[in-house]
């Protein structure tokens, strides 16, 4: 088979663009705030990845509505598909992440895909939404969705807690999602080298994948690197810019220099 025929391929296709959606689900909240903080840190961050000689780009971004309301934004590209979601959520006085909506897309060769989730918590329910086709399910307090959850572990982190796990509604479903932190690392990265925090996602050993993932000490605990193992195939999506509440992240060296 050649390999334009490889790459046309539905199969193949679908297989890249959930390569790009395992990335923008885990990055798409790369913040941290402290944990009795009563607002977040916007951010603004780029990352780039190949798959299979595709490349990929995806952007990400935070911005405060109002008082308590915050939006996330992601968007993931490459030549054959894009994927975009948006969530909304807020920060009560508890401080307490209570996710209020998520949507997500997926254009593939000009064949489009949408999902929502509605949280309704004075029901108690959420409405899931699949192109048109939708189905409501409990939802209980404390639940969170794919981005808050991720929000959700960096509070902890700074936090200094020792226990990353999270019930999250994934579609219209519940699951728990559990991390463990690895070790501490001095990472290469393209904006130079970072104090990072590696961390892992525990799985059932039967599903043959795994997720590592770096994150930036110094700097709110962005993501800058995550590399995703699956069926034998490695592949890796790394940080080319990125700012904390519009700062600009400098290397190691440069902090180190500032502080000397």
């Amino acid at each position: 088979m050649s390999r334009f025929t490889d790459i046309a391929n539905p199969v193949f296709l679908l297989t890249l663009l959930r390569y790009v959606r395992v990335f923008s689900g885990v990055i798409a909240t790369t913040f941290l705030v402290p944990a009795h903080s009563s607002e977040l840190v916007g951010y603004a961050a780029s990352y780039s990845a190949n798959y299979n000689g595709i490349a990929i780009t995806a952007k990400y971004q935070l911005k405060q509505l109002d008082a308590d309301t915050y939006s996330e934004t992601s968007e993931a590209n490459s030549i054959f598909g894009k994927i975009t979601e948006k969530a909304q959520f807020e920060l009560n006085t508890l401080d307490q992440l209570i996710p209020r909506s998520y949507h997500y897309k997926r254009s593939l060769m000009g064949v489009s895909r949408r999902e929502s989730q509605l949280f309704d918590w004075n029901a108690g329910q959420l409405t899931y939404t699949k192109n048109d086709t939708s189905n409501v399910v409990p939802v209980t307090q404390g639940t969170l969705d794919l981005m808050t959850h991720k929000l959700q572990i960096r509070r902890d982190l700074k936090a200094a807690e020792s226990i990353f796990s999270y019930s999250v509604m994934s579609r219209d479903k519940r699951k728990q999602y559990n991390y463990e932190v690895i070790a501490s690392e001095v990472l290469t990265t393209s904006l130079g080298p970072l104090n990072t925090t590696k961390l892992r996602r525990v799985v059932n050993q039967d599903k043959k994948r795994e997720t590592i993932i770096w994150l930036a000490d110094d700097w709110e605990f962005l993501i800058v690197k995550l590399s995703h193992l699956e069926n034998g195939d490695s592949h890796e999506l790394n940080i080319t810019k990125g700012q904390i509440a519009g700062r600009d992240i400098v290397p190691l060296e440069i902090i180190q220099a500032s502080e000397s």
